[in-house]
């Protein structure tokens, strides 16, 4: 009898199915959501694949189709976009959340509540902050849907250039439900009828306070080991300028009596306009010098800037002392930090285009 239980097990597996299951004809598979809010009321945008362009290098057709709902609450937007949609609305596949900024000054606890209740959505979309609305929609593109196209400008802007953070939705979380730590998020804004990213999103307490620049994101990044590759720019006399391309970075910081940051960076230069001879060793070793005492100045500067207009522990400093010095945490946790940045600048490369460059007389 026993043996006759055990055959039949794997037939009854066969025979069944989940009470959820969805044709794959009947489905729509959502890539992207946008929210906006005017007022009281949610605008929520998804960007769902289009099935009748399959191949986009013969099909006219955009590769996706957006649908538009409104709400006084996310879940009742999204229904109304069930109303309007021809197929069943599945968001597993959900690529990246982009969340306008006058949702993330006030309500973006309720958007994580969302979608930490909802087990149809896996936790590992990235997310943005949006300084215009209808990003989305706005964003016109034949060959690849929107999100894609976002997302690999993300991810480019990250590793060359180091102005961009990739966070998903469970870092989000991890991030907004620590006490010691604040959210930073990459942002984009309209151009034209495209997209352009600008700089990183600041929050304080969960809410939106303001924006870096390009250069305090690069910053933010090389702190906080978030980038391969980024470009410093260093200013010569007489308003000329040296590039240098960081091809390694390593941050680390150390908890005593006081923090300090201590950032060592191979790099190697790839432009210049400065009048120095390149092809003494001497010359490099002061250049190397200059630059890192320009360099703490700007890492200085940016904290500084930071602690002032926002009052927002990005870096999470407090949360080392916290890690590591737990007595020295209750002492000061309320009290500003005395910090210390210690840059090492090695230039690996001065080209090889020329062993020199001059300066027009």
């Amino acid at each position: 009898m026993k043996h006759k239980i055990i055959l039949l097990i794997p037939l009854l597996m066969l025979l069944t199915s989940c009470y959820d299951q969805k044709e794959l004809n009947n489905i729509a598979i959502v890539t992207a959501t946008e929210i906006n809010k005017i007022a009281d009321e949610y605008i929520i945008d998804v960007e769902i694949v289009n099935p009748k362009a399959p191949n986009k290098t013969t099909s006219e057709l955009p590769p996706y189709v957006i649908y538009t709902g409104t709400g006084k609450t996310i879940n009742e937007a999204y229904r109304q976009i069930k109303t309007i949609s021809p197929k069943y609305l599945y968001p597993e596949h959900l690529e990246l959340l982009i969340i306008n900024e006058d949702v993330a000054k006030n309500n973006l606890e309720d958007i994580l509540d969302f979608y930490l209740r909802n087990p149809l959505i896996r936790a590992e979309f990235n997310i943005l902050i949006a300084k215009d609305k209808n990003i989305l929609s706005s964003t016109t593109t034949i060959d690849e849907l929107s999100s894609t196209s976002i997302l690999n400008t993300l991810k480019t802007s990250n590793q060359y250039l180091g102005i961009t953070n990739l966070i998903t939705l469970n870092e989000l979380v991890s991030n907004a439900i620590n006490p010691n730590t604040e959210i930073v998020l990459p942002s984009i804004k309209k151009k034209d009828d495209s997209y352009e990213l600008s700089g990183l999103a600041v929050f304080k307490d969960n809410k939106l306070v303001g924006y870096l620049n390009n250069e305090e994101s690069i910053i933010y990044n090389l702190i906080k080991n978030n980038t391969r590759n980024s470009i410093i720019i260093y200013e010569c006399p007489k308003n000329k300028y040296l590039s240098l391309e960081v091809i390694k970075s390593k941050s680390t910081i150390k908890i005593t009596d006081n923090i300090t940051i201590n950032i060592n960076i191979d790099a190697t230069i790839n432009e210049t306009s400065c009048n120095i001879d390149l092809d003494n060793p001497q010359n490099i070793d002061n250049l190397e010098d200059n630059i890192e005492a320009y360099l703490n100045k700007k890492i200085k500067n940016t904290i500084d800037k930071i602690k002032k207009e926002y009052n927002s522990d990005i870096f999470g400093f407090k949360d080392e002392i916290y890690k590591h010095n737990y007595k020295k945490y209750q002492e000061i946790k309320d009290k500003d930090l005395n910090i210390k940045i210690n840059s090492n600048i090695n230039i690996t490369s001065k080209g090889s285009f020329t062993e020199e460059s001059y300066e027009k007389n």
